[in-house]
């Protein structure tokens, strides 16, 4: 007699081949098209498969293996038979798919439930994204494939193969901590940066939210000159810049999460009020701003390889001042770098105090040196939106980032 787990593992295979036979069928009713299985037929695969692993396992694993090769065939026939008939749409995804429907019979019955939903729940979101995928996929360009290249040699490739231990005074230089930040900063930006391609650039207060992920500052700079040329956009633009700046706000307690969480519970409410005063000043702006629908100016994909080599030799440059700084002149020495630092990247000093305070450096000096280059870094778009804005457009930016930093520095003498 069928154990009644055996009879559960195969409801979930039948369940799970459907959920995908649902989406073909989907497909195919939409494109009026021909596909070789639909809402009946991968149901049928998924119990083939689990049946195919129930016998290998209680007769003989041939079994099994013999499913896997007739389903290969099948699907193989199947493909040669259908772009004969239609050679305009040529593919294979939906074959592909069924080879793997197979396969999640075979795990549901062998009770790998979760790895089996998974697995279905990605095809399914897959097949069902095959037109954003494709038009995704046309708004890339050469250079954003190379950039993409790259970093997945920088990630997945270089980063493995590098010593974890520390090396000169103090041991403050450690290559795969310094290329693990690399890593994880061009992450961010690169992540903004497909987003923004995802969903487009048209929309500037979207644009300036996804933009902020990528460079504020960079951001800031294109609004200001774009606030000369169309000066009756003063204000959405302000908003843009505002947006962008809340965006860092969120970057920091994003990255300060990431590395170091009892520093997070320290820094955690005066960035939060930060944002929160940001959200005022957008809030107020949104309300009298006007809804436009134009092109953000190109920021550039994030990741480029030298950037990248620069940003990784910066970092470790700021890790070690700020080392020697709190050695040699205390929590002083530390606000001073974070100050100079905030000026050109905020991100090095986030990252450089988030790991310094899990050893010698104090939960309070970290996070008020990552507030201080915070507030240098926003004092540095102010002026960026000063010199290059028009004169509304400077005047919301300035009074905004004003207050702003006034509170930063009010939280610091407070919390």
């Amino acid at each position: 007699m069928v154990d009644v787990s055996v009879m559960q593992n195969f409801l979930v295979a039948l369940a799970l081949g459907a959920l995908i036979g649902l989406e073909r069928e989907y497909a195919r009713y939409r494109q009026r098209g021909y596909e070789f299985a639909g809402i009946r037929t991968f149901p049928l695969i998924s119990l083939f498969g689990a049946l195919c692993a129930y016998l290998g396992d209680s007769v003989s694993i041939w079994i099994l293996l013999i499913g896997m090769m007739i389903i290969g065939m099948l699907t193989v026939i199947a493909y040669f038979t259908i772009n004969k008939r239609m050679p305009q749409d040529v593919g294979a995804t939906t074959e592909v798919a069924g080879i793997l429907t197979f396969l999640i019979g075979a795990l549901s019955y062998y009770q790998e439930i979760t790895f089996a939903v998974i697995l279905a729940v990605t095809i399914a979101v897959i097949l069902f994204a095959r037109s954003i995928l494709h038009s995704f996929a046309k708004k890339i360009q050469k250079q954003e494939i190379a950039d993409t290249l790259k970093f997945a040699v920088v990630a997945f490739v270089i980063l493995p193969f590098l010593p974890n231990k520390g090396y000169g005074p103090f041991e403050v230089f450690n290559p795969f901590l310094i290329w693990l930040i690399v890593v994880f900063i061009s992450g961010i930006s690169f992540a903004g940066y497909i987003i923004m391609k995802w969903f487009g650039e048209r929309g500037l207060r979207i644009a300036a939210l996804l933009g902020g992920l990528v460079s504020s500052t960079a951001l800031t700079t294109s609004f200001a000159e774009r606030s000369m040329r169309q000066r009756t956009l003063h204000q959405t633009l302000a908003l843009g810049v505002i947006l962008a700046n809340g965006m860092m706000f969120v970057r920091i307690l994003v990255e300060v999460f990431v590395l170091n969480r009892d520093l997070f519970l320290v820094i955690v409410l005066p960035i939060t009020i930060l944002t929160f005063l940001t959200a005022v000043f957008a809030y107020y702006l949104w309300k009298q701003s006007k809804v436009i629908k134009e092109k953000v100016s190109e920021l550039g994909s994030p990741f480029t390889l030298g950037p990248a080599l620069k940003f990784g030799v910066y970092f470790a440059i700021v890790l070690a001042l700020i080392k020697l700084a709190e050695v040699y002149f205390s929590a002083k020495g530390v606000y001073a770098v974070s100050f100079l630092s905030g000026f050109a990247d905020v991100d090095a000093v986030i990252v450089s105090l988030s790991q310094l305070a899990n050893d010698s450096l104090s939960q309070e000096t970290a996070r008020n040196g990552i507030i201080v280059a915070a507030l240098t870094n926003i004092a540095a778009k102010g002026g960026i939106a000063y010199w290059l804005g028009s004169k509304e457009f400077s005047k919301i930016v300035v009074g905004s980032f004003g207050i702003i930093i006034a509170v930063g520095l009010l939280l610091m003498v407070v919390l």
